[in-house]
């Protein structure tokens, strides 16, 4: 059978926790820069918590997994991090349901649901140097890949170069959101943490699709 079923996403989770406990004195740094400097510990924070929960009671759909990660994040985060990534997976997963498994056109269905919570819970737009500017070109790549008819891992892949490419563009922008919209330069010459986090998440559940798939 094709597409990613719910113990995928356990092991995916279990491959970010190990990922963001490498990068949390990067991201912290990068949020020290224009913000608290706590990105990092959050986001680890959030994922251990998801970890503990699902190992706790496995669940039985992909969707569950990120409605639950997305619960961690709200409970166990708080603050603007725990609300927007815990508000994107949550919506993620709600959008998921109770799918076996997941295509690639799911796969875009889901992170686009995540997208538009972002937007309305964060209240931010493209330009504004904040995590959309890496997960709008990440849904778009996913859309692209579900049309084009790809396999979750090559859409997971361009996702993840698309993640990429929209984390950079975040370093010469000027915040219109945040602490950092009142610096001198706005936040100019720093990328931002929430994108930098996007593209960790991506690029994960590009590697792990990718292994998943070999």
């Amino acid at each position: 059978m094709s597409g990613l079923d719910a113990g995928f996403w356990m092991t995916a989770v279990d491959g970010l926790v190990e990922a963001f406990a490498a990068q949390e004195t990067a991201l912290c740094g990068l949020d020290g820069a224009i913000g608290d400097g706590d990105h990092g510990t959050s986001m680890l924070l959030g994922f251990r918590e998801a970890q503990a929960s699902l190992r706790g009671h496995p669940p039985a759909a992909p969707g569950e997994v990120w409605v639950r990660t997305g619960e961690a994040f709200v409970d166990r985060v708080g603050g603007v991090t725990g609300m927007v990534f815990g508000s994107m997976f949550s919506a993620a997963g709600r959008q998921a349901a109770d799918g076996a498994r997941l295509d690639s056109a799911a796969l875009h269905a889901m992170f686009a649901a995540g997208l538009a919570a972002v937007r309305r819970v964060g209240k931010v737009t493209e330009g504004d140097k904040s995590m959309l500017d890496a997960l709008s070109p990440a849904v778009q790549a996913l859309d692209a890949a579900a049309r084009g008819g790809l396999s979750t891992a090559d859409a997971l892949g361009e996702a993840a170069r698309a993640a990429e490419a929209g984390r950079d563009s975040t370093k010469e922008m000027e915040a219109r959101v945040g602490r950092a919209r009142y610096q001198a330069r706005k936040g100019a010459g720093h990328v931002d943490a929430g994108a930098a986090s996007v593209c960790v998440l991506f690029q994960v559940l590009g590697r792990a699709a990718a292994r998943y798939s070999s």
